[in-house]
């Protein structure tokens, strides 16, 4: 919506960056502050979180690319134009934390570390879910589209919304998208056959964002005035809460280590982007399932089973 705060000739202050930037400066001041609490050294905390920020960074841009490879083998210099959007969350994890545990575990316990740093990881993905409102990116679908449709494990909504096209003669880009917004304005009753059964196009909730095409955001280009699924908003609020959850148990010094921070981590992340994706316009795509729901279920196995055999190891002394 105003992807940057200011603009001095080819330099841009973009509020992604700012977002990642005071998520970053917000972890580092509480987690120097706690590692000092515990008898740590802040300093090689703070270069271990440093560190594991650059490895993150590159296995987001390596995971895109990879479920991408259709669009990147066919332009490969695009493969190191970052700048150019295409950095996914669950890549991200899984670089930042083998960079992380490869970079410190001469040093420290794995799972004090991640005690230690995940919960304002958690904390700084839901600050930088507001880069992506300001990018007008990482989208949900028209508040138009049945809840039947967005609440499959199996993504149907391109077929639905090809049908949609398809049944009004839309024609494609802004232009379609914008014909079915006026259709709707003038209270319309927009009648869809879809697999055998027939939907009606209306606001099912009322709380859409509509983005306007100064900037060219992708919900725009996507799809024009048509409100849409405000998901960044809805991650970010259940990745605070989620936050505040594992910050309570953060400030016990007996849960530092024990892995059952580290556990709740995969838990709420997992069920917040299982959920939140299945309003997503713009998820990966493994076959005809969306990749995050893949992801999410897996880091909740290993999160049940991590506060399993950690509270079993406790109990047995």
């Amino acid at each position: 919506m105003f992807p940057y705060l200011f603009k001095i000739g080819n330099f841009e202050l973009r509020i992604y960056s700012l977002m990642y930037i005071i998520a970053i400066f917000i972890g580092l001041f509480f987690i120097k502050k706690r590692a000092k609490s515990l008898h740590q050294d802040p300093g090689i905390i703070e270069n271990i979180i440093i560190v594991s920020f650059f490895g993150g960074m590159v296995g987001a841009r390596l995971y895109y690319v990879l479920l991408r490879w259709d669009f990147y083998s066919t332009y490969p210099y695009e493969i190191i134009a970052f700048w150019h959007g295409g950095l996914a969350i669950h890549g991200g994890l899984i670089g930042g934390i083998l960079t992380g545990y490869l970079y410190a575990r001469k040093k420290y316990n794995f799972l004090f570390l991640s005690d230690l740093i995940l919960p304002f990881l958690l904390l700084g993905q839901g600050i930088g879910r507001f880069g992506n409102f300001a990018n007008g990116e990482a989208h949900g679908v028209p508040t138009i589209t049945p809840p039947d449709i967005i609440f499959r494990f199996k993504n149907i909504f391109p077929e639905f919304w090809r049908v949609v096209k398809s049944t009004f003669n839309l024609p494609d880009g802004v232009e379609g998208m914008n014909l079915l917004n006026s259709m709707l304005e003038q209270k319309k009753v927009l009648i869809v056959e879809f697999q055998n059964r027939v939907y009606e196009l209306k606001e099912y909730v009322p709380f859409g964002i509509r983005f306007p095409p100064k900037y060219n955001p992708p919900a725009y280009l996507e799809f024009g005035y048509l409100p849409v699924h405000p998901t960044f908003f809805y991650e970010m609020i259940l990745n605070f809460i989620g936050a505040a959850v594992l910050i309570y148990f953060w400030k016990k010094d007996d849960q530092i280590g024990k892995g059952v921070i580290t556990g709740l981590y995969l838990i709420f992340y997992g069920v917040i982007r299982g959920f939140v994706t299945t309003f997503r316009a713009d998820d990966l795509m493994v076959g005809y399932f969306r990749a995050p729901h893949i992801v999410s279920f897996v880091l909740i196995l290993i999160g049940g089973l991590l506060i399993y055999f950690r509270k079993m190891r406790c109990n047995n002394g």
